[in-house]
């Protein structure tokens, strides 16, 4: 059982105080606050006395363990928020809330504002002013001198006047604080003096709450809101009965968990013919990245499966030895169904999902593999193919890949044949990929094409500058058509030196929200099985929560991260294949 509280402040989500803290101590301690209460909240009323007991656990739905440091949040039943606390380390929470009413009657604040901290320059700690007008989400947010974010923190505030502590956390300098609010934001910046290993963003002081209680005298028989909330889960809410001991359980679930995850490319078909289709989907592998066990262990949803055939050693036709290979990936599919089941369509991707099955899309990576046969274009389809990587490094008779490009040896042009594959695709419902295309080429593609189209595993060319990363113009065309660009984690394609981290995919997905101004047109595209080397980090399919986390640290909205995770190629699907 967790104590009662008996300080005149009870902790927010977060370190923040309240000052409705005040109303849970014990009743014998509120004669002697009631000053205290007055002083804090403005000419109060006391109502009514008498208490009730609320308490509860919070959980991960997933995997029953118990999330530590949750924000509870009780409201009344006309939105009033009354109280505040956190769960502990076994994810339990309670508080005792009087039946008290007050009614403040000050006024409201009328400007949105960000006061300069004080003091300033500091060490080790500052005060951060600011100012709401309305009740809702306000997040605070610090970064460094180059724009990295070192901390943030969401509150749920009413109108009022408040100060948060920052406590030296990262290394001196300036330092750059916001406050955020809806679209509202406004910064400026702090002088840190000396590196700091504290906690950054800490405790909320209330300087001024227009606060509106009136608990009624059938308080008993009323009902409250909760909401249980942690940074990188859902919040959810419950409404209870105030009665005496009443129970809120939660069950929340990660964001990563909520949202709909796919991957743009995966190449372990490579490894299931390179073991001679011994290796099966269905095990779980302690070598390569990918199998059934560990995409459920990464939360993925969706998979895109890469048909690769080696131009180099074309031991029989390329369409005939792909074909094969999707039959390979078909039998698979048919071993494990209760697991994974190849889609075609948007709607069985949702229906897949609700059933808690991974849906695999099929990819020919490489348009030598139709052979410049259109029919056989038509094949891919008809057997279920969705996408198609129109070159891979080598070019065809119709289309120039990056590297011919690159090396100079190949023109960039579409040819009359080329523009038919294109606009077969479009009529079909096939999905356009251009990652391993040459820029030319891209261009002739966006030029006939009429669908939006992606780059499945591609990076950025000005983050390093590999001939198969996109240029900022390739960008800005393929998200102005409504595209996606699936970020690679191959290191060669991150850093041009030294070992790739997690961080580096970030970075990479940074630069593209910043050039087109949203995160519209990102996705990711792991490439696994298709790679030697792997990000620190991002080792195998296991780790796409990482990403998830990073993004939600790097200041992302929930929102942004569930575009990225897979809603943004969703939209391209449900477009293209109708």
């Amino acid at each position: 059982m967790i104590e009662d509280r008996s300080m005149c402040t009870l902790e927010k989500p977060g370190g923040a105080k309240s000052p409705i803290g005040l109303f849970i101590a014990p009743l014998t301690r509120l004669r002697r606050l009631a000053l205290l209460t007055l002083t804090l909240l403005g000419a109060c009323q006391l109502l009514q006395a008498g208490g009730r007991t609320m308490l509860g656990t919070v959980r991960d739905r997933h995997r029953g363990t118990p999330i530590t440091s949750a924000g509870i949040q009780i409201f009344d039943r006309s939105g009033v928020l009354l109280t505040t606390t956190t769960t502990n380390a076994q994810g339990q929470w309670q508080v005792s809330i009087p039946v008290v009413g007050i009614t403040d009657q000050g006024e409201l604040p009328r400007t949105f504002s960000l006061e300069q901290n004080y003091p300033n320059p500091f060490n080790p700690s500052t005060k951060i002013p600011f100012t709401v007008v309305k009740s809702g989400n306000v997040r605070i947010t610090v970064y460094n001198i180059l724009g990295q974010l070192v901390d943030a923190k969401e509150y749920d505030l009413r109108a009022g006047s408040y100060a948060v502590d920052w406590k030296a956390k990262g290394s001196a300098g300036v330092l750059f604080y916001s406050v955020e609010m809806g679209s509202e934001r406004l910064t400026k910046k702090m002088v840190q003096l000396d590196r700091g290993n504290s906690t950054g963003l800490g405790n909320l002081s209330v300087m001024s709450s227009h606060v509106n209680y009136n608990l009624s005298p059938e308080f008993a028989t009323d009902s409250c809101r909760i909401i249980a909330s942690s940074f990188v889960y859902e919040p959810d809410t419950l409404t209870v009965a105030f009665v005496d001991s009443a129970r809120a359980d939660f069950m929340l679930e990660s964001v990563h968990d909520r949202a709909f995850v796919i991957d743009l490319h995966n190449d372990v078909m490579e490894v299931i013919s390179g073991s001679s289709y011994t290796y099966q989907l269905a095990v779980r592998h302690t070598t390569n990245h990918t199998d059934i066990p560990r995409l459920k262990d990464g939360g993925v949803d969706g998979q895109i499966f890469s048909i690769w055939i080696s131009e180099t050693t074309p031991t029989s036709p390329y369409f005939s030895k792909a074909m094969r290979f999707l039959d390979t990936l078909k039998a698979q599919a048919s071993r494990n169904k209760d697991d994974l089941v190849l889609a075609v369509r948007a709607d069985s991707m949702d229906s897949l999902s609700r059933q808690k099955k991974i849906a695999g899309i099929v990819v020919i990576e490489g348009g030598h593999c139709i052979e410049d046969k259109i029919e056989n274009l038509q094949a891919f389809y008809n057997a279920g193919v969705r996408v198609m990587t129109i070159t891979w490094n080598n070019s065809t008779l119709w289309a120039v890949s990056a590297k011919d490009a690159q090396a100079g040896t190949k023109g960039g042009l579409l040819n009359d044949f080329g523009k038919q594959v294109i606009r077969t695709m479009d009529s079909l419902g096939m999905i356009i990929d251009v990652s391993h295309v040459g820029p030319q080429t891209v261009t002739d593609i966006l030029a006939t094409s009429k669908n939006p189209i992606i780059a499945s595993h591609s990076g950025v060319y000005e983050l390093r500058n590999h001939y198969r990363n996109l240029t900022d113009t390739q960008i800005r065309a393929i998200a102005q058509r409504g595209g996606v660009i699936g970020v690679v984690f191959y290191p060669p394609f991150l850093v041009s030196s030294g070992q790739a981290r997690l961080d580096n995919v970030i970075q990479h997905i940074d630069y593209i929200k910043n050039l087109v101004g949203n995160v519209d047109c990102i996705s990711l595209g792991s490439d696994f099985d298709g790679i030697e080397v792997t990000p620190t980090g991002l080792e195998n399919v296991t780790k796409f929560p990482a990403i998830t986390e990073a993004l939600l640290q790097r200041g992302y909205s929930r929102q942004d991260v569930r575009k990225i995770l897979g809603e943004n190629f969703m939209r391209v699907f449900r477009a293209v294949c109708k």
